[in-house]
């Protein structure tokens, strides 16, 4: 199991638009810790211009600004979260360190009948998929022309990159059946 490694990805949504991801969480964090956009942008590894436009967007689709002016003289106060960003980053938070706890914890994913066995997992590969908006169906050959099917998210088929030919592995459990890429 050891060659296992869950990820997973947290967003905030509003009227259906993502208004912060792990990006923007990250730099909510950092201009929380220096009040300064430059230095967020220069710690996040990207352009001051690309770490206004992600302010600027999380603005438009939170519907209210997430930093505020500090002022100072000539107006080189800094800026700081407002007190919707702060709400904002505190969910996101919030959120982020229940599902670390989580996965830090494997007597709470039994609770939750989240225990992976070895023996649950197949090799397989994807021979088709049939997708709509929603959902995907994947036929499965696991070898020898034994073909299973399972259902799952459009969005869980595009994260994982899955296509016709891709070697997967499933997870088969009770009920469903979960697809993963090694």
């Amino acid at each position: 199991m050891s060659e296992i490694k869950l990820k997973y990805k947290i967003w905030l949504e509003r009227e259906g638009f993502n208004i912060l991801g792990k990006g923007g969480a990250q730099l909510l964090s950092l201009i929380e810790k220096y009040g300064d956009l430059g230095k967020a942008a220069k710690e996040m590894k990207c352009s001051y211009k690309h770490a206004w436009n992600i302010i600027q967007k999380i603005k438009l689709r939170y519907k209210s600004p997430v930093i505020t002016y500090k002022g100072g003289k000539g107006g080189g106060g800094g800026i700081e979260l407002s007190k919707e960003g702060k709400k904002l980053l505190q969910l996101y938070r919030r959120f982020d360190e229940f599902i670390q706890d989580f996965l830090k914890n494997p007597e709470l994913w039994e609770s939750y009948g989240l225990n992976i066995d070895l023996k649950n997992i197949v090799k397989g590969k994807i021979v088709k998929i049939e997708k709509d908006d929603n959902v995907c169906k994947l036929k499965i050959e696991l070898g020898s022309n034994n073909i299973i099917t399972s259902i799952i998210t459009t969005e869980s088929v595009e994260e994982l990159e899955l296509k016709n030919n891709k070697e997967i592995m499933a997870l088969i459990k009770a009920t469903e059946i979960q697809i993963g890429v090694e």
